[in-house]
C-alpha cells in the first residue's frame, strides 16, 4: 500500500485532515513533527533557482524606480514555503492577463503533490512553483503528481478549487492548498496555518490551475517530439491506436523468465561474517538458536519479549533472516498452497508494523499449525514502528513451518519504500545500517503471489495489467479500455523473474501484481496512484483472468476498509480485498480482518473473516522511522 494506501472508495476512510480541519478523526496523538520535505529538498535541490531581469530602459533611474528596487532588494530576504531564503525573488502576477500566456489544470488525488518549494511575488502576493520533483521515485509515487499532471518550474498558482488566488496573500494560498504534508500515512503532518484568512485545506481531489508567465515559459518543443515512445514490434497504425492522442507511449508487457537459480553475493558474504560473530553474552531477550529452537511456545515468548522492547540480539536476527532467505529463494515466484480436506487456510492482509495488533489477530486466529496454514499477504513493514518486530516473527514462523506458511511480496517489500517510510531506518536504528542489503534480498526472493488448492489466487495487488501498456498525459479515472486480448497463464507468472526491484519497463507484470487495484467499471483505466505505470483493473478483467486459469476467487490487499475487508467486484467470479491493520496509521479508524477458507470436501468454503479493532500501544507516532521522523536516524543525528 504505497504512497498513500488509503483507498480512495466508499468504503475506505477519506484523506488525513490537516491538524487544523474540523473533519480530523479523535486520535490520541498529534504529532507536530517537521516535514521530511525539508530534508528531501536537502537532498534533490542543492543548487539554487534563479531568474534574471532585463531592465526596460538604460536611462538613469527615477527617484520611483530608486525607491521600487529598494523594495525589491528588502523582499530578497524572503522565504520561501519551506522556510528558505528566496535570493532572488521574482515579480509576478498571475491576474494580469497580459503576462499569461497558457494555463495547465492538475487534478491531485492527495499529498503531497511534488511540488518541493512555493515562493510569493515581490509583493508577498501570490505563490509560484519554485522547487519541484521533476520525476516518479517509484511507481505510485504522490511527489510525481505534478509533474506527471504537467505543472513545470515557475508556474503561478491561478485557481484551486475553481476559485481564483491569484491575488492572495501567498501564505493563505498555502493554507488552502495544504502541499506540506510528506505522507499522510506517515504521520508528519503540517503545523498550523500562517494565513490571515484561516483557510482550511482544500478537499481532495482537487484541482489547481497553473498559469504560464510570458518571462518563465517552458522550453519549445521539438517538431515531432510530441510523439509518445512505441516499444519496437508495435505498429502504431494499427487500427486498436487509431483514436490515442499524438503523446500517448504504447510499450511492449515484458515478461523477464526467472534464472535457473539464484544465488546472492550480499547474502553469501554476510552468511560468512556471521558465523564469526561472537555469541551474544549476557543477553536478556529473545534468541534464535538454529530452526529447531522454534516452536509455539518459543513463538509465543519472542512475541512477549518484542512487546516488551526486547530484540533478538545482532548475531541471532542475521541467522534466522539468512535462514528464512535460504528458504525462499528456492520457492516459485507463484507458490502452491494445498489445504486438505477439513483444514483451514488464512490469509492476513497488510500488517504495516503494527505489532501490538499483530498479536492480537493471532491470538484470534491463533498461530499457524497443519490443521491451519497462513499466507502472509504483502506489506509486512513500513509506517508502524515495530516493522523490525513484526518482520523477524513472520520469518521465525516461516523458518518454523516452511510449507505452512507462505509470503507473498507487497509493493512495500521494496528498497524505494523501505528508504522514505521507515523500515529500513528501524532496521539501521534497531541494528545496524548492513542489515537493510539483507533485507532487499530476502524481500526479492519472496513469492508475488500465491494459488489456493487450484481454486483461488491470492496476490497483494491485483491482476496483470493492459498489453500492450498504454498511457497518455491528461489519461482520468474516467477512461476505461479493452487493453488485453491474450490472457497470462499462472505457469507465465509462476516462472517469472521476481528477483527485482519492481521497475514497470522492466517488468511490468510484477508491478501489476504489486501494485494495482479494483475498480467498479468494466477495462482497465489509470490508477489513481499517479504513476504512468499503474492501472486499475474492471471486473471483466478479473473475470476472464480466473475463467482463463480454472480459478474462481481472487484475494488481494493493498487497500484500506472500513471494515478489513470488502467484495469489490461480486458474483460469480468474485474478487475481495482483506487489510490486517486496524486504525491504519493511527488515523484511518478502519476495522481490520483476515480471511478463514476451509476445505469442505468439494471446494474452499468461505471466506469467513475474523474482524478486530486496534489495540493500545506505547506511544510511539506511526511514521517515527521514516524519513523526517523523529526516529530516523538522520533526525537523531541533526540533534
Amino acid at each position: 500500500a504505497q504512497a498513500g494506501d488509503l483507498a480512495q472508495d466508499q468504503s475506505s476512510p477519506g484523506p488525513v485532515a490537516s491538524k487544523n480541519s474540523p473533519n480530523m478523526a479523535p486520535t490520541t496523538r498529534r504529532p507536530a513533527l517537521l516535514p521530511a520535505a525539508v530534508a528531501l529538498v536537502a537532498l534533490c535541490a542543492a543548487g539554487r533557482f534563479a531568474l534574471s531581469f532585463v531592465p526596460a530602459s538604460h536611462s538613469a533611474p527615477s527617484a520611483a524606480a530608486v525607491q521600487l528596487r529598494s523594495r525589491v532588494a528588502r523582499h530578497a530576504s524572503m522565504r520561501d514555503s519551506e522556510g528558505n531564503k528566496v535570493r532572488e525573488p521574482k515579480t509576478f502576477d498571475a491576474s494580469d492577463a497580459s503576462s499569461v500566456v497558457n494555463s495547465v489544470t492538475v487534478e491531485y488525488k492527495k499529498r503531497p503533490f511534488g511540488v518541493l518549494a512555493y515562493a510569493p511575488s515581490t509583493s508577498g502576493k501570490g505563490a509560484m512553483i519554485w522547487k519541484m520533483s521533476e520525476q516518479s521515485r517509484y511507481p505510485g509515487d504522490p511527489q510525481g503528481q505534478a509533474w506527471v499532471g504537467g505543472a513545470r518550474q515557475y508556474m503561478a498558482v491561478k485557481r484551486v478549487a475553481g476559485l481564483d488566488v491569484s491575488t492572495w496573500d501567498f501564505w493563505d494560498i498555502m493554507d488552502l492548498l495544504d502541499d506540506k504534508i510528506l505522507d499522510n500515512s506517515a504521520g508528519i503532518f503540517q503545523s498550523s496555518g500562517s494565513g490571515g484568512m484561516g483557510n482550511e485545506p482544500a478537499d481532495l481531489p482537487v484541482t489547481v490551475e497553473y498559469a504560464v508567465l510570458n518571462d518563465a515559459q517552458p522550453t519549445a518543443a521539438v517538431p515531432g517530439s510530441d510523439m509518445g515512445e512505441v516499444s519496437p514490434g508495435i505498429d502504431r497504425s494499427d487500427d486498436r491506436f487509431k483514436d490515442l492522442p499524438r503523446d500517448a507511449t504504447i510499450k511492449e508487457y515484458k515478461i523477464p523468465v526467472a534464472p535457473a537459480n539464484y544465488q546472492s553475493q550480499i547474502v553469501e558474504s554476510l552468511r560468512a561474517s556471521v558465523n564469526s560473530m561472537p555469541e551474544p553474552v549476557g543477553h536478556n531477550g529473545p534468541r534464535y538458536m538454529g530452526a529447531g529452537s522454534l516452536n509455539e511456545a518459543s513463538i509465543k515468548q519472542m512475541l512477549a519479549s518484542f512487546k516488551n522492547g526486547q530484540l533478538l540480539p545482532m548475531k541471532d536476527a542475521y541467522k534466522l533472516a539468512i535462514d528464512a532467505f535460504d528458504i525462499l529463494v528456492k520457492e516459485k515466484t507463484l507458490g502452491r498452497i494445498n489445504v486438505p480436506v477439513g483444514k483451514k487456510v488464512t490469509v492476513v492482509g497488510d500488517l504495516h508494523g503494527q505489532l501490538f495488533d499483530f498479536d492480537h489477530m493471532l491470538s484470534l486466529a491463533g498461530l499457524p499449525s497443519p490443521d491451519n496454514q497462513f499466507l502472509f499477504n504483502g506489506d509486512f513493514v513500513d509506517r508502524g514502528p515495530w516493522s523490525v518486530e513484526v518482520m523477524f516473527t513472520i520469518l521465525a514462523l516461516k523458518v518454523w513451518q516452511p510449507t505452512g506458511v507462505g509470503m507473498n511480496r507487497g509493493n512495500h517489500e521494496a528498497e524505494m519504500a523501505n528508504h522514505f517510510y521507515g523500515f529500513f531506518g528501524e532496521l539501521e536504528v534497531k541494528y545496524e545500517k548492513k542489515m537493510t542489503d539483507l533485507f532487499a534480498e530476502i524481500f526479492r526472493a519472496t513469492p508475488l503471489c500465491h494459488v489456493l488448492n487450484n481454486e483461488v489466487f491470492v496476490v497483494h495487488g491485483g491482476i496483470p495489467g493492459p498489453d500492450p501498456r498504454v498511457w497518455w498525459k491528461g489519461m482520468d479515472n474516467q477512461i476505461s479500455f479493452d487493453g488485453r486480448q491474450i490472457q497470462i497463464s499462472l505457469s507465465e507468472i509462476e516462472n517469472s523473474n521476481r528477483f527485482m526491484e519492481p521497475n514497470p519497463d522492466e517488468n511490468p507484470l510484477m508491478v501489476d501484481l504489486l501494485w494495482s487495484d479494483p475498480k467498479g467499471k468494466d477495462g482497465y483505466g489509470p490508477s489513481g496512484r499517479m504513476s504512468s505505470g499503474i492501472y486499475l483493473f474492471g471486473p471483466d478483467v478479473s473475470k476472464n483472468f480466473m475463467e482463463y486459469n480454472g480459478l474462481r476467487m481472487t484475494l488481494r490487499s493493498h487497500e484500506v476498509k472500513a471494515q478489513g475487508y470488502r467484495y469489490d467486484h461480486e458474483g460469480q467470479f468474485p474478487l475481495i480485498t482483506v487489510f490486517s491493520a486496524p486504525n491504519y496509521v493511527d488515523k484511518a479508524g478502519n476495522m481490520a480482518s483476515v480471511a478463514v477458507l476451509t476445505n469442505d470436501g468439494s471446494k474452499l468454503a468461505g471466506p469467513e473473516f475474523i474482524q478486530y479493532s486496534a489495540q493500545p500501544h506505547p506511544d510511539v507516532p506511526s511514521g517515527a522511522y521514516a524519513v523526517g521522523g523523529p526516529l530516523h536516524p538522520e533526525s537523531q543525528a541533526a540533534r
